[in-house]
C-alpha cells in the first residue's frame, strides 16, 4: 500500500483537528503522532492539537524529499509504502550478518512492513543509546529535525512567515461558516490570513481599530496600483474589506474576545470617495453568443474525449451551469423533451448548496444540436438515468445491468481544461464562467420587462435580479461608446418626440402654437436625418 499522499491536498489556509487530519490523509492517531515526532508541527503547545494546512503540505513535501536523499541516523525506508521513517523503539531489533556487520530490523509506522537497515559503527552506538535512555530516533541528533516550517514570531527567520497563534480560533470560525459553500469559507480565510500578515501575526484578541484602519488604507492603496505591481482590482478589495468586518462582529462575541474595540469593524469600511476616484479595472472578458457558438463548432470532436468536451463547453452555454454542477450532472438530472436540467444540491457540487431548476436558455439552439447529440452518443453506449452525463473516458464502455452507475467527474479540471481549448480556437482566452458572463449579456438584448429580465436572473440561479446587473455581463466600453454614439444620432427620438411627431403629421396642433413649433422641427430634423419623407418607413 503506498502512502505517499501526493493526491491529498490540504488547503494551506485552513486549520484542522486531529481526527481532521486522520480523516483527509486515512490514517490512525498513532500515524499522526508519529508524524509529529518526524517534524510536523502543530499550531501551539495547547491541547487538543491544531495543525495549520500550511504546515502539512510543507511537512508531506519534505517527506517526499526525504525519500530521494541519503538516508540519516536512525531513519529507515520502507520498501512497501516508500516512505522515509524513524520507527517506534518498542519494534526495534538489533543484530549482525554472518560478516559481522551490524543491522536492525524494525516496524514501518506507516504501514507495518518489516524494514531493515545496515548500520556503520556511529550510527550503530545511537540507536543502542536511543535504546538505553528511551528516546527517539529522531532525536539522535540536531540533524534528524526538519527544517522549521516558518512558523514563529521572527520577522527575518524565514521569507515567508507563517503565523499560528490565530489558529484555535480560526478552526472555530470553519465550525462556524461550515454552513456555507466551500469555496465561500476558504476566500473568507484568505482575507483573515491577509490580515494576519499585515499585523505581523497580532492575536486577534489584541487587534485595535487603528490596526484595522491602516490596513484598510492599504488596501485602498493597492486598487491603485497595477496588477503587475501588486495591485488589487476593486471587488477584491471590497471582499476583503466585507469578510473582515463581518468576522470581526463574530468574534466580539467569542469567549476571549469580548474586550475588543467594537468600533473595529466599522474601521474596514471603505471610503467612498476614494473607491470612486479608483479607475475600475478591466471587467471579465466574455465572447458574444455569436462567438462562442463559432468556437465551440470549432472544437475538435474526432474521439470520444474530444466530443465529452465539446459537449461540455455547449452545455455550459444551454444550462449557465457553473462548473462545479455542470461536472457533477447525472442523467436523470435532465428531461430532454421539457428541455431542462435540475441543479440538484444534494448530488451535485453546487454553489451554496442551492437547488433549482434551469430551463435552456433561448437563442441556443446550435449548442443545444451538439449536446444533444453527446446524449444519444452515451446512451447508445448504454448509459442509463443513474449515470453521469461527463464521466471519465475510461467509464465510457458499454456495461451490463448490474455494473456499478457510472460516476461524475471528480473535479472540474476537465471542464476547465475544455474550455481554454474551445477559446484557443478563436484565438482568445475565456474562463469557464465566461459563459454566464455571455447568457446575462444575451438577456440583455432579448428581455424588455422587468418580468422577462427577473426570469432570466432566476434561470441563472440568481434570487436577485441586481445580483445579475452587478455581477455578470457588464457593457464593454466599446459597446458603450458606440451605443451613446447612436443615441447622439439626429434620427433618434424619445417616445415622447415621437408622439409629438405623429401628432404633427395627423394636424392636431393648431398653426402658431408652440407645440406645432416643436412638432414639425422634430419631422424636419428626422427627415433631414433619413434623406426622405417617408418618418415611420
Amino acid at each position: 500500500m503506498t502512502r505517499a499522499y501526493r493526491k491529498t491536498r490540504p488547503t494551506g489556509t485552513l486549520v484542522y483537528s486531529v481526527e481532521e487530519v486522520q480523516a483527509l490523509y486515512e490514517v490512525c492517531r498513532n500515524t499522526i503522532s508519529n508524524w509529529v515526532k518526524g517534524g510536523l508541527r502543530h499550531s501551539d503547545a495547547s491541547q487538543p492539537q491544531r495543525f495549520r494546512g500550511a504546515e502539512l503540505q510543507r511537512f508531506h513535501e519534505t517527506r517526499q524529499e526525504r525519500t530521494r536523499r541519503a538516508l540519516r541516523h536512525g531513519e529507515f525506508k520502507c520498501m512497501g509504502c516508500g516512505a522515509a521513517e524513524f520507527p517506534e523503539l518498542q519494534s526495534l531489533v538489533l543484530g549482525a550478518t554472518k560478516s559481522g556487520t551490524a543491522h536492525a530490523r524494525a516496524a514501518c509506522p506507516e504501514c507495518q512492513a518489516m524494514v531493515m537497515k545496515l548500520l556503520g559503527e556511529t550510527e550503530c552506538d545511537s540507536i543502542k543509546n536511543s535504546l538505553d535512555t528511551n528516546t527517539s530516533l529522531a532525536r539522535i541528533d540536531e540533524e534528524n529535525v526538519s527544517d522549521p516550517a516558518r512558523i514563529g514570531k521572527d520577522p527575518g527567520s524565514r521569507e515567508s512567515q507563517w503565523h499560528t497563534h490565530n489558529d484555535r480560533v480560526i478552526h472555530e470560525l470553519q465550525a462556524y461558516a461550515g454552513r456555507y459553500d466551500r469555496k465561500t469559507m476558504i476566500a473568507h480565510l484568505v482575507s483573515m490570513r491577509d490580515f494576519e500578515q499585515f499585523v505581523q501575526g497580532k492575536p486577534f484578541e489584541k487587534v485595535t481599530p487603528k490596526n484595522a484602519g491602516a490596513y484598510r488604507d492599504r488596501l485602498v492603496e493597492h486598487g491603485r496600483l497595477l496588477k503587475k505591481d501588486g495591485g488589487l482590482s476593486n471587488s477584491t478589495i471590497r471582499h476583503r474589506a466585507s469578510h473582515l468586518s463581518a468576522f470581526f462582529n463574530w468574534l466580539r462575541n467569542q469567549d476571549g474576545f469580548r474586550r475588543l474595540s467594537g468600533n473595529i469593524p466599522d474601521y474596514f469600511l471603505l471610503p467612498r470617495g476614494t473607491m470612486a476616484r479608483t479607475l475600475p479595472r478591466d471587467d471579465k472578458r466574455y465572447p458574444s453568443i455569436e462567438d462562442a457558438l463559432r468556437m465551440v463548432q470549432a472544437m475538435p470532436s474526432r474521439t470520444l474525449q474530444e466530443r465529452r468536451d465539446k459537449a461540455m463547453v455547449a452545455f455550459a452555454f444551454v444550462s449557465g451551469l457553473r462548473a462545479g454542477a455542470l461536472t457533477s450532472l447525472w442523467l436523470k438530472h435532465l428531461d430532454m423533451d421539457g428541455k431542462t436540467v435540475v441543479q440538484d444540491a444534494q448530488e451535485m457540487r453546487a454553489k451554496n448548496g442551492k437547488s433549482f431548476r434551469v430551463f435552456w436558455f433561448p437563442r441556443t439552439d446550435g449548442f443545444q444540436k451538439i449536446f444533444c447529440e453527446w446524449i444519444a452518443e452515451i446512451s447508445a453506449l448504454g448509459l442509463t438515468a443513474q449515470d453521469a452525463v461527463f464521466p471519465e473516458v475510461k467509464d465510457l464502455i458499454s456495461g451490463s445491468e448490474d455494473s456499478p452507475p457510472v460516476a461524475p467527474l471528480k473535479t472540474s479540471r476537465a471542464f476547465q481544461t475544455a474550455f481554454e481549448r474551445a477559446s484557443a480556437t478563436i484565438d482568445e482566452e475565456y474562463s469557464p464562467h465566461a459563459a454566464r458572463h455571455t447568457l446575462k449579456a444575451l438577456g440583455d438584448k432579448l428581455c424588455r420587462t422587468f418580468e422577462e429580465r427577473n426570469a432570466w436572473s432566476l434561470n441563472l440561479g440568481h434570487s436577485t435580479e441586481r445580483i445579475t446587473e452587478t455581477h455578470y455581463g457588464k457593457m464593454p466600453d466599446q459597446r458603450r461608446a458606440g451605443i451613446i454614439e447612436n443615441l447622439s444620432a439626429e434620427d433618434v427620438l424619445s417616445e415622447d418626440e415621437k408622439e409629438l411627431v405623429m401628432d404633427h403629421y395627423e394636424n392636431r396642433f393648431p398653426r402658431g402654437t408652440s407645440e406645432f413649433r416643436i412638432a414639425r422641427k422634430l419631422a424636419r430634423r428626422r427627415e433631414n436625418a433619413r434623406g426622405d419623407d417617408d418618418l415611420f418607413e
